[in-house]
């Protein structure tokens, strides 16, 4: 192990991953994970189902990092490579354990099977001198490994699995490996959304700037955009959390008149996350009426645990024919006006509240391509109207990228409207 703070490698094993059928989430969520440890990933591998791919990605991983974190490859069948190349690349013999063995036969009986398939029996063997992480999500157990120079550890590439064995088995692991007093890279994110990159950039450069030399330069900043906005993570060293944020406090004070009209507090980073919090804090319930982003604001609101306190439900009105018999949007203003439009867009927000009894009602309609644009109404135009005691606000976004970026972006303009009248009110502003 080095001395100071230790680094992470992530190796990324699956055929899947370089051909592009499947998106590499567990990399991602694994830098947010070991972050919060102050072990920060330094190097990520993406192999495919080689074993001479596999054991040089390994190799080149050690080599440069602490830890070394290999996803994938773990499962029963032929292509699932990982485990036996990574024992052939330290020398050691795969063991069978009977103690995994005995994990994997009481989990393949709770599925209702007489016993383990032959075709599974490879799960229970390990490199020996291995310690085994369980795995309450899945049949592979995860594989902690010390080699010289490094600890190697082997991840089902399932999210939830590998997800699960982290935050339990291998946790205190990670906390042994946390860098001493002083050494340790604290992290604050502030949430956004709503204003460009570029803007939001521009302006908190500007702020920062006007900074001492001696507290700008003890802290690091890092723009994160997404379709969903752009959150800003602030880092600096110290010996304890109170003591990193004593050096991040001025900066955040330097931009709190830039990004007050466009932050929100979620320990996910889900807005969807914050609104169900407001709604929650002033006892209200909302619904939702939804044409082009087709229920994508209903799902992000009920992904979020305790969401059933305050949402009562939502109606995907894609055809005129349900907006006009299930929210009550009338046929003459679809008629005059178009289904994407103003008049539509505030029908479906209050008709929707006054159907199913909610304090707050949504309404979205939209073009979202690739089809279906016009001249007055091209493709990404989309009517968002938010309807709060009553009261209806509309407003008219113009949303880029293909179809699912347009929806995303829509979803996301319409909570953070929600969100940004919920807050207006409780600051006694006109909501």
């Amino acid at each position: 192990m080095t001395l100071g703070a230790p680094s992470a490698a992530v190796v990324s094993v699956g055929n899947e991953l370089l051909f592009g059928e499947t998106v590499d989430t567990n990399a991602a969520w694994l830098g947010r994970a070991l972050s919060a440890f102050g072990i920060p990933v330094t190097r990520r591998f993406t192999v495919g189902d080689v074993a001479e791919e596999i054991e040089w990605a390994v190799r080149d991983a050690t080599a440069v990092a602490d830890l070394v974190l290999i996803t994938g490859g773990l499962g029963p069948t032929p292509d699932d490579l990982t485990k036996s190349v990574v024992a052939n690349t330290f020398g050691l013999d795969l063991i069978f354990d009977q103690e995994v063995f005995r994990a994997l036969r009481s989990r393949y009986t709770e599925r209702g099977l007489d016993d383990v398939p032959v075709s599974a029996y490879g799960q229970a063997e390990v490199p020996e001198g291995a310690t085994t992480l369980e795995n309450p999500e899945g049949t592979a157990p995860g594989i902690l490994l010390r080699v010289p120079d490094a600890i190697v550890v082997l991840l089902p590439g399932v999210p939830r699995e590998l997800q699960a064995i982290v935050e339990g088995a291998l946790r205190p692991y990670l906390v042994s490996l946390q860098p001493g007093e002083g050494e340790r890279i604290w992290h604050h994110v502030v949430h956004t959304t709503g204003i460009a990159e570029s803007r939001l950039t521009l302006r908190i450069e500007e702020r920062l700037a006007e900074l001492d030399d001696g507290v700008r330069g003890r802290v690091g900043l890092a723009y994160l955009p997404d379709l969903h906005g752009v959150d800003l993570r602030f880092s600096a060293h110290g010996a304890s959390q109170d003591e990193a944020m004593s050096h991040i406090m001025p900066c955040l004070e330097a931009i709190e008149d830039v990004v007050s009209p466009y932050r929100f507090e979620a320990a996910s980073g889900d807005l969807a996350e914050a609104v169900c919090q407001a709604l929650r804090e002033r006892n209200l319930t909302i619904a939702t009426a939804e044409s082009c982003t087709g229920g994508l604001i209903a799902k992000r609101l009920t992904d979020t645990p305790g969401s059933s306190d305050v949402f009562i439900g939502g109606v995907v009105a894609y055809s005129n024919d349900v907006k006009v018999e299930h929210v009550g949007v009338l046929v003459s203003d679809i008629e005059y006006h178009g289904s994407v439009s103003e008049p539509v867009a505030r029908q479906l927000a209050h008709g929707i509240a006054r159907r199913f009894g909610a304090d707050v009602g949504v309404g979205v309609t939209g073009v979202a391509g690739p089809g279906g644009g016009s001249e007055e109404k091209p493709i990404g135009t989309v009517w968002i109207a938010t309807c709060v005691g009553g009261d209806v606000q509309a407003f008219a976004g113009r949303y880029s990228g293909d179809r699912a970026a347009v929806r995303a972006r829509a979803g996301q303009a319409a909570l953070a409207a929600v969100h940004r009248r919920l807050v207006d009110a409780g600051r006694g502003l006109n909501p």
